[in-house]
């Protein structure tokens, strides 16, 4: 992820849910795949934020009748970020998949990579696997199956996060060139981050916690 531009969504009345931007959609190029939200208290967000993107020059995609919930089931990572780790299971309905692939075709060479979430404490792919850069991921083993634990094994290496840090939400994480934003209290793989060059920066996310989000949940890259 970039920090050189930041963009703001205007929140909608009667929608809080909305401060989970990274709910939004998935974007690849100027293309914005839009959520679909499992949840009824949340459909209404797709309206707004489909006009946001629509102003803001993005061809809008996607499918009303697939739960899809955006980059927090959906994140770029591997080799050339040519990956795309997709959450299936508790939010997201597996044939998005295929819609996704269909969709977002821009000719250029990438798959989605379905990874199967089986812990009902992580709900989408964000709160328990983060891409660090095209080779190195943290990630929350016992939250996948053991074979989407492979597959992911596959396209890049995994740093694995203790039960207690991935409960504090350790994986729910911005990364930014070498800077890493998490919620405080997850010394453990912020040491382990430091060792290997990263630098870890600790913000109270609490209050967003008790919604069900981090620092990633706040964050879409665009």
């Amino acid at each position: 992820m970039s920090a050189n531009n930041a963009e703001y969504f205007q929140g909608a009345e009667s929608y809080p849910d909305m401060v989970f931007s990274a709910n939004a959609a998935v974007v690849k190029g100027n293309r914005a795949y839009l959520a679909n939200f499992s949840h009824p208290e949340r459909k209404g967000e797709r309206y707004f934020f489909e006009q946001w993107f629509s102003k803001n020059g993005y061809e809008c995609v996607g499918d009303r009748d697939i739960a899809f919930e955006g980059a927090g089931d959906a994140l770029w990572g591997g080799a050339g970020n040519r990956t795309l780790f997709t959450g299936v299971g508790p939010r997201t309905d597996v044939r998005a998949l295929k819609d996704l692939t269909e969709k977002l075709n821009d000719g250029s060479s990438w798959k989605a990579l379905g990874c199967r979430l089986v812990d009902p404490r992580f709900y989408h792919i964000d709160t328990a696997f983060c891409p660090l850069n095209e080779e190195l991921a943290i990630y929350y083993p016992y939250a996948f199956d053991h074979l989407s634990a492979h597959n992911m094994h596959n396209e890049t290496e995994l740093l694995p996060v203790s039960d207690k840090e991935a409960r504090n939400f350790a994986c729910n994480a911005v990364v930014i060139g070498k800077n890493v934003v998490m919620h405080h209290g997850n010394d453990e793989i912020a040491g382990k981050l430091e060792r290997l060059g990263f630098s870890v920066k600790f913000v109270d996310m609490s209050e967003f916690i008790k919604s069900g989000g981090s620092a990633k949940c706040c964050t879409l890259a665009i």
